[in-house]
């Protein structure tokens, strides 16, 4: 499974742009990594757009869920 870059209505301009990371919104001089397409949808107008990452958002893999299972052992 890999990290989906988030919707494009949660997205500043600087991230739609790819001016700055997806994730962080750390500024992105050199080094950016495609992230793929942030999806979104306004009425029949498609606002998908393919967004970059810093280098240490890209490599961070997709988050991790929660298997904490105290009191259950």
């Amino acid at each position: 499974m890999t990290r989906q870059p988030p919707p494009v209505t949660s997205l500043n301009h600087a991230q739609t742009t790819g001016w700055s990371c997806c994730w962080c919104d750390k500024t992105l001089w050199t080094g950016a990594i495609s992230a793929g397409i942030a999806r979104g949808r306004s009425g029949a107008h498609d606002l998908s757009v393919e967004v970059y990452a810093c280098p240490s958002c890209a490599r961070s893999g997709p988050p991790v869920p929660n298997t904490d299972t105290q009191g259950d052992a």
